[in-house]
């Protein structure tokens, strides 16, 4: 059996060994899988609504991991559609008895306990969540519809009033909590309590100014109660607020016409008739004024005291019952009229200041307000009524001016009544907040140590430090005093939250800082003090990753997982802490399973295929082709526009001379990306390799726009000009001088190269010596060949009239060892001119390496009756392409090896010589180029005498 058939068994054999173990293995993983397996049919199945069958591959899962509780959990939700009820309500009991922490099991139960009327259980699971989410909103309002069906109204309105707080500019829940008042309100209405139904009525004008049924059910609450005044004033702050309102309007003239004043009520319905004609007020004006004709039969003293008035505007009694009447009926408007015209003549009068500030107080105009009880306090500063309306005056127009950023202002006011006890201590926590806010920070800090001093057991004060010193950027006093407090009292929430809030906003300034290890040691308290903290774990890996402590990171992601095992960030941040560490394998593992979890997630598909090219990256260094292909198509697949994968891949396959697969690969690439330059290059490359040079020259020169060009893309594009042409000539010249004048000579060369196809060139050569004695012509034949393994042979042979041998022939075979190895085995035969036979083996080795090319020979010759041998060591340095380069080399024997002197073998056999030389190759264009080459020869005659030879080469050579 031949060797190669040997090597072919062999491989084969190895090949069926690995893929039964590798089918081995996959059996095994398959088996390992399997919970898995039946998890991804059953959430598949649940997507289209097909629970029975989910129930059923969770059910065969929990029999291969009957720990698993995501399989149990999603069992839970699968009886739960299914209505099976009681199962799901024990399943994700028992999920929660393993797993306390789940979140998605109580959202379950609270269906669960919502269908079976079991309420609340259900507000139970609600409040549980929202200890762990207390802002959802989701969880809010499902927990007042529990409440609602519990017929239990008190904490439903408590619960919407707490989300209300929570989200005061969400319309629905405006909408809500407005619903609330109103329900609040008729339900005290009848209930008969009507001074609390007024209150809420006035809560709901407060919070919604624009409400018609607001206004019409507050008027009708005050007529119940006989406040007919009051129900009027209602009416005038609708009708001021919604001057278009009929219904408001027709409860107005209703209450006038109720207490008799019908001809304020014919006025107003008068002008109501001149904005526009209407059926409806004709008839009501008509009715109108039938019934104050009747009335006035028995003349209301308002009027006949009215009409004394006009007379004699002096008349004092004529004017207090006048305007004391106005007051009493809510008739503001002449009110204000009359009082404006007595303090015409009476302007500090503190009776009239007092009453037109009642009736300003009554209409809720604030401006006007403001105006009168300035001026009462101006001119009555200790009066203690007047002070005090002052006080109140000045506290609620410094509320509005701080929240409308008017804080100069605002602070004039708040510094004002913080002097009285009544407001000191809600007017400095003001003061705080615009001190804050106009970041006086030494103010706000000088401020709130007093109020944590005069209040010590207020932990308001306390939290607002922190948050100052937040604010102030100073982390650290923030984090130490959050720290503290919270020590101190381990049961306050309110502490606990603002601990974990100073840490965090700690952590961040830190991290910033690239301060790290101080990083790790607040990340490390807070995940003691809250395990839950996904954050801080984030946090906490960062750092040890920025400080390259990849160990640590990875013990901080293991214990993470055992809160959080489903998270993708945390994976993520597992698949970095690998990367980072340079393990780039694990860390593609890590991100292929996300990528099965999320296969439409583009920024998760982008971080495989980086890391998988890393991985790649580290295969090809340790020379695993191999598994690098594997990545590389993995790569393709997950990803086919990337353009990075299939240039190293063919890279790869182009050494192995897979030639046609690398140029499917470059064409499948190319679909994407049509004019990529680098997919370009590397498919011209492919046809330079493959020998097509005309569509390697045709890529190359699309490699870059043609008007920017580099000097070095063009000259590969001579180059490829210069390999497509199939005829070539040189010319040489050799001159060799010894230290002895009969032994110098000179030869000239004259080749013809032609490259029949790739595998294939022939070379015809005559060489030219001229002596004294004649001319000596040898012509000569090559022929190179190469086969499809890459293997070759150089065969030879050639005739000689003198000085060259009578004739020669050589053979030598080439074989490829690796990628950049390569050994030759040959041999030549000469007949010599003196009729000896000349025999000479040869065996050579050589190594490629990207600029530099290394060979040695061994040479053992023999004339059939003495033998010989030379050692000969060569080089190539190739400058800034494979065209122009400087050869060097160095030889030692008994006997010279130089083709070019083959006749010397009749002179300087048996003397020991070495040599060395160097020369330099240059391109002159894509066809033309020449060359020098110079050697010197050493020849030991005897024990001190010894000659020396100097060659020098010159050759120039040209394609067409």
């Amino acid at each position: 059996m031949s060797k190669q058939v040997y090597n072919g068994f062999k491989w084969i054999a190895i090949s069926i060994f690995s893929l039964l173990v590798i089918g081995n293995l996959s059996a095994q993983d398959s088996s390992q899988d399997s919970s898995d397996e039946y998890f991804t049919l059953a959430r598949a199945e649940g997507s289209k609504g097909n629970f029975a069958k989910a129930a059923s591959y969770c059910e065969k899962g929990l029999k291969k991991s009957p720990l698993d509780m995501d399989i149990k959990e999603y069992l839970g939700k699968c009886y739960m559609e299914l209505g099976q009820l009681e199962k799901a309500r024990t399943t994700l009991l028992d999920v929660l008895k393993q797993s306390p922490r789940r979140v998605d099991a109580r959202h379950y139960l609270i269906n669960i306990e919502t269908q079976s009327k079991r309420y609340y259980s259900a507000v139970c699971y609600a409040n549980e969540l929202l200890e762990i989410t207390p802002y959802s909103k989701a969880l809010w309002l499902k927990k007042i519809s529990l409440y609602h069906l519990m017929d239990n109204r008190v904490e439903a309105n408590r619960s919407a009033k707490r989300l209300y707080q929570i989200f005061p500019d969400d319309i629905e829940v405006k909408d809500m909590y407005n619903n609330i008042l109103k329900d609040d309100a008729v339900r005290l209405a009848k209930g008969k309590n009507l001074e609390s139904a007024v209150d809420q009525y006035e809560k709901i004008l407060d919070f919604s100014a624009t409400d018609t049924e607001a206004y019409l059910n507050l008027i009708n609450a005050y007529i119940k109660l006989g406040n007919y005044s009051a129900a009027l004033s209602v009416a005038d702050r609708g009708l001021q607020t919604l001057p278009n309102s009929n219904p408001i309007f027709d409860k107005k003239i209703g209450l006038l016409d109720e207490t008799n004043e019908y001809q304020r009520a014919i006025t107003l319905t008068e002008e109501k008739l001149k904005r526009g004609e209407s059926a409806h007020y004709r008839t009501l004006l008509n009715y109108l004024v039938e019934k104050a004709a009747r009335h006035y039969k028995n003349a209301d003293p308002y009027v006949l005291y009215k009409r004394i008035y006009d007379q004699s505007p002096s008349n004092a009694e004529a004017f207090n019952f006048i305007l004391n009447t106005s007051i009493t009926r809510g008739y503001y408007e002449e009110a204000e009229a009359l009082l404006k015209k007595a303090l015409k003549s009476n302007p500090n009068s503190k009776d009239l200041l007092s009453k037109q500030l009642y009736v300003y107080e009554a209409q809720k105009n604030w401006e006007k307000i403001g105006n009168t009880v300035e001026k009462l306090y101006t001119l009555y500063p200790n009066d203690s009524d007047i002070k005090e309306k002052y006080n109140t005056w000045v506290f609620q127009k410094a509320k509005l001016d701080f929240n409308e950023q008017n804080y100069k202002e605002s602070l004039w006011g708040f510094l004002k009544v913080s002097e009285t006890p009544e407001y000191k201590r809600y007017a400095n926590q003001y003061i705080f907040s615009i001190h804050v806010a106009q970041k006086s920070y030494n103010d706000a800090l000088k401020l709130i140590n007093s109020m944590i001093s005069r209040y010590p057991n207020e932990s308001q004060y306390t939290l607002n430090k922190i948050d100052l010193f937040m604010t102030m950027e100073d982390y650290a006093a923030a984090y130490e005093m959050a720290k503290d407090f919270k020590t101190k009292n381990p049961q306050s929430l309110e502490y606990v939250h603002m601990a974990n809030t100073a840490s965090l906003s700690y952590i961040r300034y830190l991290n910033k800082v690239e301060d790290f290890e101080k990083v790790k040691m607040v990340t490390d308290e807070l995940i003691a003090a809250d395990p839950l903290n996904m954050e801080a774990y984030q946090y906490g890996i960062g750092a040890r990753v920025a400080m390259k402590q990849y160990d640590e990171a990875l013990a901080y992601i293991q214990k993470s997982l055992q809160f959080y095992p489903k998270s993708k960030e945390i994976q993520l941040k597992l698949a970095g802490v690998y990367a980072a560490a340079g393990n780039h394998e694990e860390a593609t593992g890590v991100l292929k399973a996300l990528h099965q979890e999320y296969p439409y997630n583009d920024s998760l598909r982008n971080n495989l295929v980086e890391e998988m090219l890393l991985y790649a990256k580290t295969t090809d260094e340790k020379g695993e082709f191999e598994k690098s292909k594997s990545i590389y198509n993995q790569v393709r697949t997950i990803s086919p526009q990337d353009t990075l994968a299939p240039i190293k891949l063919t890279n790869i396959l182009i050494e192995e001379n897979a030639l046609v697969r690398s140029m499917e690969i470059i064409d499948s690439a190319l679909i994407y990306h049509k004019d990529y330059p680098d997919l370009l290059y590397q498919k011209g490359l492919i046809y330079e390799k493959m020998g097509n040079f005309r569509l390697a020259r045709e890529y190359h020169s699309r490699y870059m726009n043609p008007m920017t060009k580099s000097q070095q893309n063009q000259e590969r594009l001579d180059y490829l000009d210069g390999k497509q042409l199939k005829n070539q000539v040189n010319l040489s010249y050799l001159n060799v001088n010894t230290d002895s004048t009969l032994l110098n000579t000179s030869i000239a060369t004259a080749e013809y190269l032609r490259q029949i196809n790739k595998n294939n060139a022939v070379i015809a050569r005559v060489n030219y010596a001229a002596r004294k004695t004649g001319v000596g012509v040898q012509g000569e034949l090559d022929w190179y060949h190469t086969f499809k393994s890459k293997s070759s042979f150089i065969a030879s042979a050639g005739v000689a009239n003198q000085y060259f041998p009578e004739f020669k022939a050589s053979v030598s075979y080439f074989q490829p060892l690796a990628k950049t190895w390569q050994a030759e085995i040959g041999g030549r035969y000469a007949r010599l001119r003196d009729d000896r036979n000349f025999f000479t083996g040869i065996v050579g080795l050589e190594k490629t390496f990207d600029k530099v090319w290394l060979n040695a020979k061994v040479f053992l010759m023999s004339d059939g009756t003495d033998y010989y041998h030379n050692l000969l060591a060569q080089s190539k340095f190739y400058m800034r392409n494979d065209r122009n380069y400087i050869v060097a080399m160095a030889s030692l024997g008994t006997a010279p090896e130089d083709q070019r002197l083959d006749f010397q073998i009749n002179t300087f056999t048996s003397y020991v010589n070495t040599m060395v030389g160097a020369g330099y190759f240059h391109y002159i264009n894509s066809r033309t180029s020449i060359g020098a080459q110079g050697n010197w020869y050493n020849f030991k005659m005897t024990k001190t005498n010894y000659i020396n030879q100097y060659n020098v080469f010159l050759t120039v050579r040209t394609k067409f």
